[in-house]
């Protein structure tokens, strides 16, 4: 799965991380002081601009991201 992080803003880049870290859309929105709310829109807005299929696929893309980007320091 190739990394396409273009056209996501600094927030969604931030929710990919949490995703990638384990973390809930409860325990994001704690840790980034935001609505759970929020979180789920800024999930679904990253769904869309990704072109993928379902949370799970997120889930799947987040922690290949957060692997790549680890790799690459």
């Amino acid at each position: 799965m190739k990394i396409k992080k273009e056209g996501l803003s600094k927030r969604e880049i931030e929710i990919l991380e949490c995703i990638a870290g384990g973390l809930n859309s409860p325990e994001i929105a704690e840790k980034l002081f935001i609505s759970v709310h929020t979180v789920r829109t800024h999930r679904k807005n990253i769904i869309k601009k990704l072109k993928l299929e379902s949370g799970y696929e997120l889930h799947l893309y987040a922690v290949k991201y957060h692997s790549d980007k680890n790799t690459k320091r």
